[in-house]
């Protein structure tokens, strides 16, 4: 069943709130004053035209209307402030969330982003991007400007920043995707803070991939640095993804690999957990906080071996988000089903279930991934569809479609109510 917002948590977004109210006046005066529009025109032209990696910063103004000020009104007709930020919480507005998954290339590339931003604005209930701020190559988009410090590969894309400025003034939910521990610049640049071998070389797990030791915590601020960044360019929710020990590294601790401050923590469950609460901290009124899990994690009692307990995690974060893609559900007999992929409304439905019930009573939502693309099965509307219904069924309203060439399904609703009659 789903859940209803709570008086505490609308006590912990107050930070968020006070945010929010500020931005939400200033554009409510946008809208009365006329100025909306031209911001809205202004914003299609800087999608559709945009010249690549031009950056646009300084650029960026909001036209006054066409005639005088036929459609000005004196400041004392503006409604109320609490008027205003009455209308949706933060949480609320969190929970309502339904987004698609964007890379790092295709958000700062004007041809390849202006085909997803149709795809939404032509599909209603889809109202959130979720956006590489540092990938799973260790990039972040652009070099940060200010007080940021970020020793990370820039992408290249300076006007990544003024687009998010622009989809958070079109009031689309803003969330970034950041690359927790799996991180090979980051581990070629700085190995003293990576897992490596006996002999002080790089481990690399089964897919010759580096990672950063997640028991290190000058990684912890490394992750933080980044998320504050993201943070100050205006995104709504910190995501972190491979939040997690390598699925290949049981055991490295007792076998000579080195990974200093192991010696902390009973568990890797344990480690991350600490993490994700020194992340939470690091956040409070600022951002939400929300967490990547494996699909598996919602049958697993232990962590893994990765570190990733559902009720550790849960008790940590503000979205939990499990990656319940029905291909992924490998082994015959999951859920009953001799091929799960091709049971994918039945899959998610049951791992959605277990979530709910696994997390009752945490602090906790649950917006899950759901699969848009195809391995073993093609996966059409049907198939997308089926998935998106299941999440409906147990009341919850929040979900994220995964594409890695970020192309999605057409002919799939999104709305609950239109879904519902479908």
């Amino acid at each position: 069943m789903g859940r209803t917002v709570t008086q505490n948590e609308d006590e912990f977004s107050q930070g968020r709130s006070a945010r929010a109210r500020q931005k939400k006046l200033k554009r409510r005066r946008r809208i009365l004053g006329g100025a909306a529009v031209a911001l809205l025109m202004l914003a299609g032209a800087l999608v559709v035209y945009w010249p690549e990696k031009i950056p646009i910063k300084g650029n960026l103004h909001i036209l006054p209307p066409q005639g005088g000020s036929d459609n000005e009104k004196p400041l004392d007709q503006l409604p109320d402030e609490d008027e205003i930020t009455a209308e949706v919480s933060p949480m609320e507005r969190a929970l309502q969330a339904r987004g698609v998954y964007v890379t790092m290339d295709v958000f700062g590339t004007t041809s390849q982003f202006t085909r997803v931003v149709k795809f939404v604005r032509e599909h209603p209930g889809l109202n959130c991007f979720v956006v590489d701020v540092k990938d799973n190559n260790g990039r972040i988009p652009q070099v940060p400007r200010g007080d940021f410090e970020i020793p990370s590969k820039s992408a290249g894309y300076e006007h990544f920043s003024a687009l998010v400025n622009v989809l958070t003034q079109e009031d689309y939910y803003m969330i970034a995707r950041i690359v927790a521990f799996q991180d090979p610049y980051m581990a070629k640049a700085h190995p003293e803070q990576a897992i490596r071998n006996a002999d002080g070389s790089l481990w690399k797990d089964r897919d010759g991939r580096l990672w950063l030791n997640p028991y290190d915590e000058r990684n912890w601020e490394f992750v933080r640095d980044v998320a504050l960044w993201a943070c100050e360019m205006g995104f709504d929710e910190i995501q972190l993804d491979y939040v997690r020990f390598p699925d290949s590294a049981r055991g490295l601790e007792k076998s000579g690999v080195l990974m200093p401050g192991h010696e902390k923590y009973d568990s890797r469950g344990d480690a991350i957990a600490d993490f994700l609460k020194y992340m939470k901290e690091e956040l409070e009124g600022k951002a939400f906080l929300s967490a990547d899990v494996f699909g598996f994690v919602t049958i697993a009692k232990d962590d893994m071996g990765i570190g990733q307990n559902l009720e550790q995690l849960a008790s940590t974060v503000d979205f939990i988000s499990p990656m319940v893609y029905p291909s992924h559900y490998y082994n015959s007999g999951i859920y009953g089903f001799e091929v799960p992929e091709a049971h994918p409304s039945e899959v998610v439905y049951k791992a959605i279930y277990e979530a709910i019930e696994r997390t009752e009573g945490l602090d906790c939502k649950i917006r899950p991934w759901l699969q848009d693309f195809s391995m073993r099965i093609e996966y059409g509307p049907e198939e997308v569809q089926g998935q998106i219904d299941a999440v409906y069924q147990h009341g919850i309203e929040t979900f994220m479609l995964w594409n890695p060439s970020n192309v999605y399904t057409e002919g799939v609703i999104y709305t609950k109510a239109d879904a519902a009659n479908d």
